[in-house]
């Protein structure tokens, strides 16, 4: 064969090889995009810790994954100065990979559809070691533009799983009234009543009602 006719079937072979390729990917390719293309699967109600499961009356509504920072400020505490969790700022994440909404200190979910909960902590539990503890957030405020309507409009708890990061390296610190912003991502399960009529929203509370939530 000539050395012209030799390189263009080479070339030929080539080509064909990543067609072939593209059509029919490797086995391992395959499993990667499998594995890109799976949802995130949370951990049952009830698997969790007794204190951390969602009420019988309630039902799973949403689940939306977090990247963010947990915000610490340095506060005293007697003599000694020590680190306090404020809350966290995170962006919420649903399973098509598209940002819906925020999470804000102060246990406040707002959604970018204009509906909001403000929420107190009733359990937290350390299931993983050098990782924020899981939580169950209950609802103390929450609405929408209008009455009932909206991602977050008719929660009444939250989950806060699969927790990774988030914890200052040291709980002691130096200078009062400094904030540490440190990393984490977490896993939310929004619930509402499995009753939809049984649940009235709360009226939206006064400007100052998120920092006073506790």
């Amino acid at each position: 064969m000539a050395p012209a006719a030799a390189a263009r079937a080479a070339v030929a072979l080539a080509l064909a090889s990543l067609v072939a390729a593209c059509a029919d990917p490797s086995p391992g390719a395959m499993q990667l995009k499998v594995a890109q293309q799976q949802k995130l699967v949370p951990p049952a109600n009830e698997t969790l810790p007794l204190s951390l499961r969602a009420g019988s009356q309630e039902v799973l509504q949403d689940v939306l994954s977090a990247v963010g920072d947990e915000v610490w400020n340095c506060r005293r505490n007697g003599s000694a100065l020590l680190w306090v969790s404020t809350g966290a700022e995170a962006t919420l994440v649903d399973q098509a990979r598209q940002s819906v909404g925020t999470v804000m200190p102060n246990r406040m979910f707002s959604g970018y559809d204009g509906s909001y909960v403000i929420g107190r902590v009733t359990a937290d539990e350390t299931v993983t070691p050098g990782a924020l503890p899981w939580q169950r957030v209950t609802a103390r405020f929450n609405a929408g533009e209008r009455a009932g309507e909206g991602r977050f409009a008719r929660t009444t708890s939250v989950q806060r799983v699969l927790t990774s990061g988030g914890v200052p390296p040291d709980l002691a610190c130096d200078q009062e009234g400094v904030s540490l912003f440190v990393p984490y991502s977490a896993t939310y399960l929004f619930y509402r009543a499995s009753d939809p009529a049984a649940v009235v929203p709360a009226p939206e509370p006064p400007l100052n009602a998120a920092s006073a939530a506790q």
